[in-house]
């Protein structure tokens, strides 16, 4: 009985180590689609081994506040391990512009956004990964009324859903 929990154990845990060896290579490629406070779309690519620059833009449609916008962002991604459950850390530019908004919406104009994340990227099949993070981001307003304002935002989170190739 005991060399069936072995094996069992062995056979659970292994390809964990084994499925994604590839992906978070040098040259690999992959297209990313998030689910966070603007849904993004973007492509990255592996600059070296663990290290993924992304790049990407977002389009946000909220008609009952008036506050379409659009979303251009670019940041780093370090991967650390290659596994299927692999731990990652990284950081980004975003810059968002909001040119019709009302007074109800939350901003107004454009603005600026550094943000820092920490996360968790999950291989479901040897090309397809499912991610969630966590961070926080520095906010740098521009409204069109003048009111300039910084914030610092404690929380962000996001989903994201990775195709590679």
């Amino acid at each position: 009985m005991k060399l069936y929990r072995i094996m069992f154990i062995f056979l659970a845990v292994f390809p964990v180590y084994l499925s994604a060896q590839d992906s978070l290579l040098v040259n690999q490629k992959y297209i990313n689609f998030e689910i966070n406070r603007t849904p993004l779309i973007s492509a990255g690519y592996f600059l070296q081994n663990g290290l993924a620059l992304e790049a990407g833009i977002g389009l946000a449609f909220d008609g009952e506040r008036d506050s379409n916008h659009l979303a251009i962002r670019i940041g780093l991604d370090k991967y650390f391990g290659t596994a299927a459950l692999t731990p990652f850390a990284g950081g980004y530019v975003l810059f968002e512009i909001n040119p019709d908004a009302l007074s109800s919406a939350g901003w107004n104009g454009s603005r600026l956004t550094f943000g820092g994340q920490w996360g968790l990227n999950y291989f479901i099949l040897d090309n397809l990964a499912i991610a969630g993070t966590i961070g926080g981001e520095l906010l740098l307003n521009s409204p069109k009324d003048l009111d300039n304002s910084t914030k610092l935002t404690s929380y962000t989170s996001g989903l994201k859903f990775r195709f590679f190739f």
